[in-house]
């Protein structure tokens, strides 16, 4: 469990290819006192914390032990995002990103939580913050300080809405996340917004599908009920998932069977995850194998 390892900061727009591409130069980046990745980076020393969390919660980085210190080396997807989108512009990137932050329960708790666990759709400060410490209470016996919980509750929302946006859409300090649409505002009141499937790429769905289960015969229901399933890391109703699963059996990756009362996806390509995100790339681009 991590709370408020973000040093308060939401990843900046910017930010995640500025360190990838200094990881690479500079494989211990984070962790030679012999460089400035305040230099490196060009940002203050929280935010290169924050950097630093973020790079490893949205599993494009993770850190490896080389003798007696750590090093700084890109994820599989990490490597595949640098390969087919750099500057991280792509809404399927940005889908992928909130994919695996969403599920990552051990360094985005509060973001597990909020798409997994929390049921209220409509919800202020004041909710968010009693329901949180209730569940951080009941399952990591977790008694932080309120201000440490509020700090948490504004980075999510700063995540997933910014008030600002309107106003100078290009701001730097926006993130990224922002653009899903996932979050909206109406004086103090939030709600969680289900997107329209068009906004989703079918095969974008299709990984995060395929990274959750690796067996051919898989329960709808499964899809939108369960903890950590694809719809509620997507925040997608009935509608909306039955759109995307069409599009993929009309594209033959999977069928769909409406029998004995039961709804149950047949996958019929079985191709990883990573092999699905690369196709994606491919064909955004227009490509079949992008340098």
């Amino acid at each position: 469990m991590k709370i408020r390892a973000h040093e308060t900061f939401t990843v900046r727009r910017g930010w995640l290819h500025k360190g990838v591409k200094n990881i690479l130069k500079h494989p211990r980046l984070f962790t030679d006192k012999e460089l400035n990745p305040c230099k490196e980076l060009g940002i203050g020393a929280n935010m290169v914390k924050s950097l630093r969390y973020w790079m490893t919660a949205f599993g494009i980085m993770q850190e490896v032990q080389e003798g007696n210190q750590k090093i700084q080396e890109l994820t599989q997807l990490g490597a595949l995002i640098d390969k087919y989108d750099k500057y991280y512009e792509e809404d399927g990137t940005l889908w992928l990103l909130h994919y695996k932050l969403a599920t990552n329960k051990e360094n985005a708790t509060a973001w597990y939580w909020f798409f997994n666990i929390f049921r209220a759709n409509s919800f202020d400060k004041s909710l968010f913050l009693e329901e949180i410490s209730d569940y951080l209470k009941t399952q990591y016996n977790y008694a932080g300080s309120s201000k440490m919980l509020e700090d948490e509750f504004n980075c999510l929302i700063r995540t997933y809405y910014s008030k600002d946006k309107e106003e100078n859409p290009e701001s730097t300090t926006i993130c990224p996340l922002v653009e899903l649409g996932l979050l909206e505002c109406d004086n103090g009141e939030y709600r969680k917004r289900t997107p329209d499937g068009k906004a989703i790429n079918p095969l974008i769905f299709y990984a995060a599908l395929r990274d959750q289960y690796e067996k051919d015969e898989i329960l709808i229901s499964d899809l939108i009920e369960r903890q950590g399933s694809v719809g509620k890391i997507f925040n997608l109703d009935k509608g909306t998932l039955f759109y995307l699963l069409d599009q993929l059996e009309k594209s033959g990756y999977l069928r769909i069977s409406r029998t004995a009362g039961l709804d149950i996806v047949y996958i019929q390509e079985k191709k990883s995850f990573y092999d699905i995100v690369s196709l994606y790339y491919q064909k955004i681009l227009g490509v079949e194998d992008y340098e």
